[in-house]
């Protein structure tokens, strides 16, 4: 009898050292697990799950300029103060679905249904290609495209001026979805004026209908909201400053340049840059590529320009806060979340207090204790 109760004792102490294990080893897994959370959420870990990362910083803002990172590429997303919005050229192809992606989180961000306007500069691959993606998904109301005509426009023209005619399949069909989608269109060309919520939207090129280059047809745009212009350049060439140098001279001048054709030297002339004087360049340009060329990077810092590039700084987004451009990057994660999870595992590991032991010596060893503890006579 009085082994039994002895048992029961034991057996009672037993419970109640298991439940005290227990009760501190979830009190620690709880509190390791809070400071994980803390620390994931403190040092931007959700950017690991994000596709497409949206420069959110300005957002309510009336008026934000958005240079998507799109590699070698353009694509650039404005707000204006009346909340419409213009995306201007839309990256590749490939680059389609991280455009569409951009544009559609920024809408919900903003509570915007709809992209007011689509600028397709010109007709290069690496600028229009994206936009079947961005027609697919997103409600555009008007398109302003290139005075270049697909194939199947060209044979219903009858005109003997000289035309442009694509030369890719990318563009023609692009051109065909924006009429399928029957987006009200207009041709870009030099004179083109708008007023969206204060800010002035003029076209300064292209004056003629025909180049021999595709680039020399690029709609040049400058943008004037408050007192700050920025000059967008597509892919205009030499050829085209000179142009607008003597069109326009210190009117050109401006507080933000996107740089023409990705830092190639084939633009960017030193006479262009000293007559805008740009505070902030910015170059739309891929990783893995010989561009920006290093004359056109010092010409940018003899007229000490602030240089940019989507390359470095992925997205990059511009707005007007008490008449200064404020710059915004794209949010990168600061924290490895490999070696975060590795230490949170080593702490639960603590917690538990797991031994690394042979499982079959532990039970041994555990028959021992019960068999003495069965012996044990009070």
């Amino acid at each position: 009898m009085k082994k039994q109760k002895n048992n029961i004792f034991i057996s009672t102490l037993k419970k109640i050292k298991v439940n005290n294990d227990i009760l501190i080893r979830t009190s620690l897994s709880i509190f390791f697990t809070s400071i994980f959370i803390v620390l994931f959420f403190a040092f931007g870990g959700l950017l690991y799950f994000y596709n497409v990362v949206v420069v959110d910083k300005f957002s309510g803002y009336d008026f934000q300029v958005h240079f998507i990172d799109v590699g070698q590429g353009d694509s650039i997303l404005i707000k204006f103060p009346n909340n419409e919005t213009m995306l201007i050229d839309t990256g590749d192809r490939e680059e389609g679905e991280k455009v569409s992606s951009y544009v559609n989180n920024f809408l919900r961000k903003e509570k915007l249904e709809s992209l007011d306007y689509l600028v397709l500069t010109h007709p290069d691959a690496d600028h229009v290609g994206g936009a079947i993606d961005v027609l697919n998904t997103v409600k555009v109301d008007t398109v302003f495209r290139p005075k270049v005509y697909t194939n199947l426009e060209a044979e219903q023209i009858s005109t003997e001026e000289e035309i442009m005619i694509s030369t890719t399949q990318t563009y023609d069909n692009v051109i065909n979805l924006i009429i399928e989608k029957g987006c009200n269109v207009y041709y870009n060309e030099k004179g083109i004026n708008m007023n969206l919520g204060g800010c002035e939207i003029e076209f300064l090129s292209p004056e003629l209908n025909y180049y021999s280059s595709t680039n020399s047809i690029s709609a040049v745009i400058m943008m004037t909201y408050q007192t700050k212009k920025f000059l967008l350049t597509g892919d205009a060439d030499i050829q085209i400053e000179n142009t607008l140098i003597e069109e326009y001279g210190e009117y050109l001048n401006a507080d933000v340049l996107k740089v023409a054709h990705h830092g190639s030297n084939s633009s960017s002339s030193s006479e262009l840059l000293e007559i805008v004087s740009p505070q902030i360049s910015i170059l739309s340009v891929s990783k893995n590529t010989s561009l920006p060329s290093v004359d056109v990077i010092n010409r940018l810092n003899d007229i000490n320009s602030k240089v940019l590039t989507t390359s470095s700084n992925g997205s990059i987004a511009l707005t007007i806060e008490n008449n200064d451009i404020i710059i915004a990057t794209e949010p990168s994660p600061k924290i490895d979340i490999a070696m975060l999870i590795s230490i949170y595992v080593i702490f639960l590991i603590f917690a538990w207090g797991i031994k690394l032991k042979n499982n079959q010596n532990i039970r041994r060893k555990n028959v021992i204790k019960e068999n003495k503890l069965n012996n044990y006579d009070i």
